[in-house]
């Protein structure tokens, strides 16, 4: 009866892994930013891996604060390079604390909050960048310990 059961974890972790792959997400990435103060001239850059087939692309953004961030939100720009030109650009508000003041996102002492970014197409034969930046009212934002980006493929 021992042997029967003996590989049996081998098969749960396979499973595991083929089924945490099948949502489509190609990209899963954080940057860190300075805790003391991410400047506004300061750009988070993802280089995203070859595309291999045309189709779309869904981005979500998520951003990693401590407690000392105090705004309810934080916007920020997002910008899609292809082949070294911006193609696209769009105004993400990421939701950071609800109206009752509680967290939108999970964690401790790192919270992290995700928000659907964008969806763009894209081509292959082509190299991408998707780069982040704020759009906070001060030129030094404290709080923010890091800025995420998820790509997953339109439709999974």
């Amino acid at each position: 009866m021992k042997s029967k059961h003996k590989y049996r974890w081998i098969y749960v972790l396979a499973g595991l892994l083929t089924s945490a792959c099948t949502d489509g997400t190609f990209l899963h990435e954080y940057r860190d930013v300075d805790l003391w103060g991410w400047d506004g001239n300061d750009t988070i850059a993802f280089d995203l891996p070859v595309i291999t087939a045309s189709g779309e692309v869904e981005a979500i953004v998520g951003v990693r604060h401590t407690i000392s961030y105090t705004y309810k939100d934080i916007v920020l720009l997002g910008t899609v390079e292809r082949d070294g030109a911006n193609v696209q650009t769009d105004t993400i508000r990421v939701s950071i604390y609800k109206a009752n003041g509680t967290n939108e996102g999970d964690g401790f002492p790192y919270i992290t909050t995700e928000q659907n970014a964008v969806t763009f197409p894209v081509d292959s034969g082509h190299t991408y960048r998707y780069t982040i930046s704020h759009l906070a009212i001060h030129e030094r934002t404290k709080g923010i310990t890091g800025i995420g980006l998820r790509l997953k493929t339109k439709g999974k």
